[in-house]
Formats: structure tokens, sequence, C-alpha cells
């Protein structure tokens, strides 16, 4: 089964690089740049040229969605970033590209808002005070978690008057809470209490409205330099049929789904992106598809993992950094899905510690990877059909054994030239074995031959990740150059600090300082 899923690996490499066929190549390409600008645009305008012409026809579109609309194989879209959230809910259907030539959609850093005014019209009044409407945002988990029957409250996604508005998590909160907002799961609803003497005419209600920010459903097309927040969905995905999308330099923040996410058949390549602060994971890949991530930063995801495959799809994650989502594991291998990891960093919150990996009965496997900060790194049980295998990998720091084995299963895990410090070992069967008895449990279970446990005297941010110019672990049955863990590009870690203490508000984002 590895030899099948390297296979895959060598295929979607190939496959992203040449492209699948040479159907879509002979398809005739256009040569235009349609351009979209929401301070000076219109979508009236024929979307030619950057800046209004004096006939008062040509000119830039003003949406996305027109831009989308009209476009045609092979264009190329330019997105003006004016300082001014776009509408979210973008779908990419009627054109793409070809293996030749991708149709290119350009941002320039824009950011793209689900967040919108909620009409007068649209809301009923409960009670003197309390107004409601519906609301039922795609948070997957969390609409089907029963012990939490409220919004979260991460992210801010309730905005009055311009301003956060209180998350409150029951009736009776709210009932006290001038200027509050509860989300009413059971009953699919948000209430919000208005402030005192105020009535729908005198207030401002924006909460996520509009859908996923870009979503493709075609092939060959490049998505560079975005970003999506507040949308009622998720940030960048693929639906339907679509083939080699590629997304590069997009950022998706809180989203009331997942950062990511790809379905279906498709076949998708995210570089250099980052999820963080969504209400669900920060990738999720479901179906058939299939997804490679490049120095990709999944980070402070508030209710499910960090990354998430479902049903049959397959994944491969190289140089990525997977941190700190919570409530639940960092990485969720669900039904009968693969995924891959290479040179990645995996690290829970020392201070909320849960598991890292979560399997249910497909495989993954990891790489030069670096497991860190957790209760566990993961536990199986003769009910899961998973098969794991971990290879040149550091595991440290778990207040619990690392892993959890039954003796029954040891025949589908593959534990090799691993470094273990700072912990308590591995419980096969009943037992635990540590550093004490390391010879006994190897013996035992033919696992982790030249595994060994010593200080891996890690560095770089909180204490994970190996820096490039420190002294590379190598075991003495090995050649000098082999290396045990991760070590990240520095782009990784560029990225994980670009959004660290941003705000994101109605008119935009607001940078830490």
């Amino acid at each position: 089964m590895l030899t099948q899923r390297l296979l895959l690996v060598g295929f979607l490499s190939i496959y992203f690089m040449t492209g699948s066929s040479g159907i879509a190549s002979s398809l005739t390409a256009s040569n235009r740049t349609l351009y979209v600008n929401n301070v000076t645009g219109n979508d009236n305008f024929d979307g030619l040229k950057s800046e209004p012409d004096t006939d008062g026809k040509t000119g830039p579109f003003a949406t996305i969605g027109k831009a989308f609309a009209s476009v045609c194989t092979s264009d190329h879209i330019e997105i003006a970033n004016t300082g001014r959230p776009y509408k979210g809910r973008n779908g990419l259907v009627k054109a793409g590209g070809t293996a030749d030539k991708p149709l290119l959609v350009n941002g320039n850093g824009a950011l793209i808002s689900g967040l919108d005014r909620v009409p007068k019209e649209k809301w009923n009044t409960i009670r003197k005070g309390i107004v409601a409407t519906k609301f039922w945002p795609m948070s997957n988990m969390l609409k089907g978690y029963e012990p939490i029957q409220y919004w979260i409250g991460t992210p801010q996604i309730w905005w009055l008057d311009g301003k956060p508005a209180p998350n409150c998590t029951n009736e009776e909160e709210l009932n006290r809470t001038k200027g509050g907002f509860y989300w009413n799961k059971p009953q699919r609803q948000l209430w919000v209490h208005l402030p005192a003497g105020k009535t729908l005419d005198d207030v401002i209600i924006q909460i996520p409205v509009h859908g996923t920010a870009i979503c493709i459903s075609t092939d060959f097309v490049t998505v560079r330099n975005l970003r999506a927040m507040f949308s009622w969905n998720d940030g960048f995905d693929m639906h339907g049929r679509g083939k080699n999308t590629v997304f590069q330099h997009c950022i998706a923040t809180d989203n009331c789904g997942q950062g990511f996410s790809v379905h279906d058949t498709n076949v998708a390549l995210y570089e250099d992106c980052l999820a963080e602060r969504n209400a669900s994971s920060g990738s999720c890949d479901v179906n058939e598809c299939h997804s490679v991530y490049r120095r990709c930063v999944f980070v402070n995801n508030s209710f499910e993992a960090g990354v998430y495959a479902n049903e049959k799809s397959h994944h491969t994650y190289e140089d990525c950094l997977i941190v700190g989502n919570l409530p639940f594991e960092q990485i969720w291998q669900r039904h009968f899905s693969s995924m891959n990891f290479l040179n990645c960093v995996i690290a829970g919150v020392p201070r909320k510690p849960n598991g890292l990996i979560l399997l249910e009965n497909g495989m993954v496997h990891f790489r030069e990877c670096t497991f860190a900060d957790a209760l566990f790194v993961f536990r199986l049980s003769e009910q899961q059909g998973a098969s794991v295998s971990i290879v040149n990998s550091i595991l440290t720091r778990c207040s619990e054994p690392f892993l959890t084995i039954s003796p029954a299963i040891t025949s589908r895990i593959r534990m090799h030239n691993n470094v273990y410090f700072a912990g308590t070992g591995i419980k096969l069967g009943e037992r635990v074995f540590g550093q004490n008895d390391w010879g006994e449990y190897q013996k035992i279970s033919r696992l982790e031959q030249d595994s060994i446990w010593q200080d891996p005297k890690l560095g770089g941010e909180f204490n994970v990740n190996m820096q490039p110019d420190s002294p590379v672990l190598a075991l003495r049955q090995k050649k000098p150059f082999t290396r045990i863990g991760a070590v990240l590009p520095d782009s990784v870690w560029d990225l994980y600090n670009k959004t660290r203490g941003d705000v994101a508000t109605p008119n935009g984002i607001i940078k830490a300082r």
C-alpha cells in the first residue's frame, strides 16, 4: 500500500506540471485581460481596461462575479486591491484554461468578504427588543455537535454599527445583554437584542451572508494573492469535476466553514497558503478528490481539525505547519481517505492538550516530521482499520503515551528510525514501554528498528522547528546526512507570522503593529 501511495504522489507531481491530457490544449485560448475594480468599476463596462474610459462603456467591472461570468478560455483576470472588500460567493464555472495556458485570476492582495447587512425585511420580532433572522452557517461539525447549542465566539462574526457585538451562549444571557447576539442553533436562527431605544431602522447589523469567496468548477485555473474572510461557507474551494486548479498565496481567515476545501473528483494544488481562525478545519477535502498542499500553514482554526480528509480522498502535505487547532486533533483521517506528510510540523496546544492524529480506516504516512505538545500522537485499536507509518521523525512532549497500540495490529504499523524525547513511552496492549525498557519493546513489537530516545535539541518558533544551521541528527546505523524531524523553509515561518494579531473588521483587516 505504501508503494501505491508513493506512486500517487509522483502521479500528482506530473499531473500539475504537464496536465492530464491534450484535450484541453486543443481549445482556442483567449488572450484577453479582464479588469475588476470595486471603486471605479461598473458591471455595465466591458472589463477590458483597468480604468474607465470617457465613452462610458469601456472600463473595469465592479464585481468578481461579473468577470467570472464574462470570461473566455485562458483569459487573465486582474482584481484591483482598492482597500475595500469585494463581495463573496464567486463561482467560476463558465470557462477555464488549457494545459499550456491556464486561466489566471490575480488578486493583488485584495480582500473578499462574506459579511453584509441583513435587510430589514429579513428580520422577525420574537418579542419586544429582540429580533431574529435565519442563520445556518456551513460549520458542519459544529452544527451536529450536541454539547454546544450556540455560536462558539471564534471567529468574531457579529457586527453592530461597525463594531464587534457580544456573543451570547443562551437566551437568558441574551435577555440581559442589550446589543448582544445569540445563535439559537436548535431553531437555526440568529437572535439579536437591540440596543435600548433602538429599532431596526436605527442600527446596521452585519453577519456572514455570502458563501465561499472563490469556488472553481472548471479546468486549468490559477488563483493568486487573494484573502477571504467572513464567508458563510469556506474560503477557497473546488467543486464539480474540475482539475489542475492551483491556489497560490491565498489566505483564508475568520470564515464560518473551512479555509480550503476540495470536493468530488477535483484535483487541486495549494501553495504558500494560510488558513487561520476559521470555524471549521483549515482544510477539509472530501469524496474522491486529490489535493497537494505545499508550504502551507493551518493554525488556530476553532472547531474541527487542522487538516481533515474524508471518504476516499487522497492528499499530500509538503513542508507544512499544522499547529494550535482546537478543540480536537490536528489531523483527521476519516473513512478510507489517505494522507501523506513530508517534512511537516504537527503541534498541539500545551495549555489545552489533545491528540495529534485521529485515525479511522485509511492510510496516513509521515516522513521527516516533528510531533510535539499534545496528549498523544495517535491511538490505534483493532476496531480501526487504518495503516500508519512514521519514519525519520521526532516525537516529543506528550503527557500520555505517544502511541497506544493493540498487539494484534502491529502489522499495519511502520515505525522506523525515529527519535523520542520528553514523554512516558509507547503503550502496547496494557503495558507502557519507556526509555528504560526500550530494547524489550523493540523485540516484542518488532517496531522502531533504529529508533532511539535522545534530546533532539529543538529550536525555532515555539521550540519545535530544527534550525537549518543546527547539527542534523544522525543515528549511528545510518549515513551522516540522515535527517530526523522537520526543517521548515523560512517562507513557512514568514507565512505563519503574517497574520499574527490581525483583526478582521467589516471594513477590512487591521494589521498588528
